[in-house]
């Protein structure tokens, strides 16, 4: 700060006396710079207030190199800081506005700081590359280790490093949500979005529209011991219009299995057939040619038949993993069609089946980079 002009008054030997100051002046001979407050002289009491505006930012690029290890590209900062001391007790209000703030090049410095920085500073920027931030500090000025530098770049520190390693609580604390926004959670063998995960996509999607750096990734999710047994029906299906397309090219209608149609007839007949064949210690055919349980007692034929041949089904891998790609697919339609959210902005990761996940339940999980 340079060029300060104003009032000091009120100094006094009285014990009572309250010091008033009032300066403005200039930082770096370019932003605006105005300090007001006051001083109690016996206790050491005081309050005071500073605020400048539109500090070029890549003047402080040695403070920014010295702290994180980049340099400053561009971008204005403008403050209000409000420092009270009582009773050698510090709070103080830091209210930070940074307009296109863009960094720069790396450099080489081992003491600095190892943070995501483009992340964090994505996930502040608005739609219109401004960031404001609220950093209140606390400390004790009987502390012999005491900075109010060191207490800002701390606790600053420690907001950079909160949001970058957790960005989707970042985003959630925008919109005042509990929910985990990093995992979209589905039914067993089933690709639609509940209302539920929908709402998280709509708070995601407003995000990712106010912070246009940001991108969103996409891992598509399958676990076999929760969604095989619910696409086994379906497999099994599969299986039953495959020997239906084997029998029509047999009578020289060529036809793929998935364009198959099976009546009720025919799919109670190859699933009798298949059954048959697979388990003939538990069914066979009446001299009539009808399938029959071995023991009646076990129920109803057909439901019995298609209970055992879905059980005794292997799980289909690329059937799961059509799956958790069908579900992947889903969030990005979802997010383009109904959040607005460009497709460029949206990259979907390689599948993966059973992946370790911290709560239960059947999730795709997300992630955030910047672009």
């Amino acid at each position: 700060m340079n060029n300060l002009n104003g009032v000091l008054s009120g100094i006094s030997s009285q014990p009572v006396a309250t010091a008033e100051l009032s300066l403005q002046g200039k930082v770096y001979n370019l932003a605006s710079v105005g300090i007001a407050g006051n001083y109690q002289m016996d206790s050491g009491d005081s309050a005071i207030e500073l605020n400048f505006k539109d500090m070029p930012l890549p003047l402080v690029t040695p403070y920014m190199a010295q702290f994180a290890g980049y340099k400053i590209e561009r971008g204005q900062m403008s403050l209000d800081l409000k420092y009270t001391i009582d009773q050698g007790k510090l709070n103080a209000q830091n209210n930070l506005f940074i307009d296109q703030f863009t960094l720069g090049e790396r450099v080489e410095n081992p003491d600095a700081v190892s943070l995501p920085l483009n992340l964090a500073i994505a996930l502040l920027k608005d739609s219109k590359g401004q960031i404001n931030i609220d950093l209140p500090i606390t400390g004790s000025l009987d502390d012999p280790e005491f900075s109010v530098g060191s207490l800002v770049m701390r606790a600053l520190g420690n907001l950079i490093r909160n949001i970058a390693t957790s960005p989707f609580r970042a985003i959630a604390s925008m919109f005042d949500a509990e929910q985990d926004l990093s995992a979209i959670t589905f039914e067993p063998g089933s690709t639609k979005i509940a209302e539920t995960e929908k709402a998280k996509l709509d708070a995601l999607a407003k995000a990712l529209k106010d912070r246009l750096a940001l991108r969103l990734e996409i891992k598509g999710a399958a676990f076999e011991a929760l969604d095989w047994p619910a696409l086994r029906s379906e497999a099994l299906n599969d299986q039953l219009k495959s020997m239906r397309a084997k029998e029509l090219r047999a009578e020289g209608r060529r036809i793929r299995a998935e364009y198959v149609t099976l009546s009720e007839d025919e799919e109670q007949r190859l699933l009798a057939q298949l059954f048959i064949e697979k388990f003939p210690m538990l069914a066979d055919y009446t001299l009539f040619g009808r399938p029959r349980l071995k023991n009646p007692e076990q129920g109803d034929f057909y439901e019995i038949a298609r209970k055992t041949l879905e059980a005794a089904l292997e799980p289909d891998q690329q059937r799961l993993n059509d799956l958790a790609v069908r579900r992947a697919g889903a969030i990005q339609n979802y997010l383009i069609a109904e959040g607005g959210i460009p497709g460029n902005r949206i990259f979907l990761l390689a599948t993966e089946l059973n992946p370790v996940r911290k709560e239960p339940g059947i999730t795709a999980t997300l992630s955030l980079g910047t672009r």
